[in-house]
C-alpha cells in the first residue's frame, strides 16, 4: 500500500512508472514525452487497473500515455533511474482497497427470532456489476474489532433447511451469536451458491454426489471450479459499514486470507462447528481434508 501511494506521488510529480505486465506509465504530457525518448512504441489502451490508478492520483486521461516494451529494458530503466516498480495485480488490488466498490442504498430496522433487538439491514448495491448485497449489523459498539461473519448465500441450507450441508444451522448459530455480540455483523453475500458455481450447477453436482463422487470431484467432472468465490464485495461493505478490522466467525482459513489479501484486518478466527448429520457427513469430511476447514474429523467417516 504504501509502495503504491508513493509511485502516486511520483506520477503526479511528473515520474515514470514501470509496470511489468504490459509497458511505461507516464500521467502528465512532460513524463509522456519523457517516455517517448525512451522507446518509439505507439501507446497502447490503458488496462481498468492503470485508469483507476490514474483517476486516484487525479490525472487526466486524455494526458496519460502507456507506451509497451520488453520486460528486460523496462527492468534496466526502472534500475537505471530508480523509477518505482508496480504489477496490473498490485493496482488492481490497491484499487479494490482504496475504494468502496458498492453503494449503501437504505437502511432499515430487521426484527428477527435471534435477537429481542432487531439487527439494522443495510442494502448494498454493486458499482461493478449491480448485484444486491446486504449486511445485517446488531446494536451496540464493538470494543475493538466487531465479530464478523462472512456468509455465502445457500438457499438450500438457508431457505429449505437441506440437510446435505451446514449452511442453515451455521447461518442461524452465526445470527445468534452475531446478536448477543455487541456491533456483531453478518455479511450475506449474493452470488456465491454452491461455492459460486449458482444454483443450477449445485444440483448437477448433487446428482454426480449421489453417484459416489465427493463435492470436489462432482465439480470437476463438470468442468467448474472447485471454489469460483471472490470476497472483495464483502470487504467492500465492511469499509463502507466503517471497519478495517474483524474477528471472523469460520471454520474456513480461507476467507480470513480474502479478506486481508483485500485489506480488512483479521485480529483473531472463532469457530463456528455444526454437529454433522447422516447426510452431510461426507460432505463435512471433503471440506475438512480437501479445502482445509477446521472441523474435528474424528468425529466424521
Amino acid at each position: 500500500m504504501q509502495a503504491i501511494a508513493l509511485a502516486i506521488e511520483q506520477l503526479r510529480r511528473g515520474d515514470l512508472l514501470v509496470i511489468p505486465d504490459c509497458g511505461l506509465l507516464a500521467g502528465t504530457r512532460p513524463a509522456a514525452q519523457a517516455a517517448a525518448r525512451l522507446t518509439d512504441a505507439a501507446p497502447i489502451d490503458l488496462p481498468e487497473a492503470v485508469a483507476a490508478l490514474l483517476d486516484l492520483a487525479d490525472l487526466p486521461l486524455a494526458q496519460a500515455r502507456l507506451l509497451p516494451a520488453p520486460a528486460a529494458r523496462l527492468a534496466d530503466w526502472a534500475a537505471q533511474q530508480a523509477l518505482p516498480v508496480l504489477t496490473l495485480a498490485e493496482l488492481a488490488a490497491y484499487h479494490l482497497r482504496s475504494t468502496h466498490g458498492v453503494d449503501l442504498v437504505a437502511v432499515a430496522d430487521l426484527p428477527t427470532a435471534y435477537s429481542p433487538t432487531p439487527f439494522r439491514a443495510h442494502a448494498f448495491i454493486s458499482r461493478d456489476d449491480g448485484s444486491e448485497q446486504i449486511a445485517l449489523v446488531a446494536p451496540g459498539t464493538a470494543a475493538g474489532a466487531p465479530l464478523v461473519r462472512v456468509h455465502s448465500e445457500c438457499l438450500t441450507g438457508d431457505a429449505f433447511g437441506s440437510l446435505r450441508c451446514d449452511c442453515g444451522p451455521q447461518l442461524q448459530a452465526a445470527l445468534g451469536l452475531l446478536a448477543a455480540s455487541p456491533c456483531g455483523i453478518l455479511i450475506y453475500l449474493r452470488g456465491h451458491e454452491g461455492r459460486g458455481i449458482g444454483l443450477a450447477n449445485k444440483m448437477r453436482a448433487y446428482a454426480l454426489q449421489d453417484q459416489g463422487m465427493d463435492t470436489v470431484e462432482a465439480n470437476t467432472a463438470l468442468g467448474l471450479p472447485e471454489d469460483a468465490r471472490d470476497y472483495a464485495q464483502a470487504a467492500q461493505m465492511l469499509r463502507a459499514l466503517g471497519h478495517s478490522a474483524v474477528r471472523l466467525l469460520s471454520n474456513n482459513p480461507d476467507k480470513a486470507i480474502a479478506l486481508r489479501h483485500h485489506g480488512i484486518a483479521v485480529t483473531g478466527i472463532e469457530p463456528l462447528v455444526i454437529p454433522a448429520n447422516p447426510f452431510n457427513r461426507a460432505y463435512l469430511h471433503t471440506k475438512a481434508q480437501k479445502f482445509g476447514h477446521v472441523l474435528p474429523v474424528q468425529n466424521l467417516p
